[in-house]
């Protein structure tokens, strides 16, 4: 049984030498060392941005259903469920936000420790 353990430390890496992608250089030197939290920040904002889009989308497809049905009952229906999801998805979004920002002021003093962290190692921030 102590011949597997001894086998295993004697050997000095499974993997070999593993290098990050080129990439992950840039994000890890503009975050002051570690880059996932930067590229993670950076896809909630894109994610953000790209719902927002898709609410106005929403909102100008709703209007172009009210303008040309003609008082049709049923497309007023739908216009009527699709502004009001849209602007209950963007007022979600705005909300989450708010919510960060109060949480991270309310515990850590800071509006922006939630959503623009800043981690600090051994060596200092």
């Amino acid at each position: 049984m102590l011949v597997f353990p001894t086998v295993l430390a004697a050997t000095t890496s499974v993997f070999g030498e593993v290098s990050p992608p080129p990439g992950v250089t840039d994000y890890d030197t503009a975050a002051g060392g570690i880059g996932l939290v930067l590229f993670l920040s950076n896809l909630i904002k894109i994610i953000t941005v790209a719902g927002g889009i898709f609410v106005m989308g929403n909102i100008l497809y709703a209007g172009w259903i009210y303008i040309s049905s003609s008082g049709d009952v049923s497309a007023h229906e739908k216009v009527t469920n699709t502004v009001t999801y849209s602007v209950v998805g963007l007022a979600i979004i705005v909300g989450s936000y708010a919510a960060a920002a109060l949480a991270g002021a309310i515990f850590f003093g800071d509006a922006n420790f939630i959503l623009s962290p800043t981690i600090c190692g051994p060596g200092g921030c």
